[in-house]
């Protein structure tokens, strides 16, 4: 089990965690990059969903040194979304750029003990709106990354 809460809001500071990263939508030709970056940090591979998603959702990536380093499949719908970042800095990055470019506010599941993330987004004046508790059956493997989890997962 571990704790997360709902966390929503605009960031108020849009300075770059990682200046040389760019934020920008989500295209059809990432999809197996995002893909393959799952599968690093989580230990499976997601691209069905991301395509299945982006039709939908307007979904972000982060592009960093030419590759994919973080990504977000409805960054302003907490239910179907999730994201997965290389580092914190990428995501922090990734959110920051996904409210800028939706004009929207982000609604996202977090993690509580990625503790500088947590951090980073109450110091961005977003809220937590409720706590909530991961839970998983069968096999988990501990993300080796940043990442928020969806709830279909």
């Amino acid at each position: 089990m571990e704790p997360l809460v709902i966390m929503q809001g605009i960031p108020t500071n849009k300075e770059s965690a990682l200046p040389e990263t760019q934020v920008r939508l989500l295209e059809a030709k990432d999809y197996d990059a995002c893909g393959e970056l799952c599968q690093r940090v989580h230990g499976f591979n997601r691209t069905t969903e991301i395509a299945q998603f982006a039709p939908m959702f307007p979904g972000v990536v982060a592009v960093r040194e030419d590759r994919i380093t973080a990504y977000a499949t409805a960054p302003n719908f907490w239910q179907l979304n999730h994201a997965v970042a290389e580092t914190t800095g990428d995501m922090q990055n990734l959110l920051a750029g996904a409210a800028d470019i939706t004009q929207q506010p982000l609604s996202f599941l977090l993690p509580t003990r990625q503790a500088e993330l947590f951090r980073w987004c109450l110091n961005q004046k977003l809220r937590v709106v409720k706590p909530m508790t991961l839970m998983a059956m069968g096999m988990y493997q501990e993300p080796r990354g940043c990442f928020l989890p969806s709830v279909l997962y």
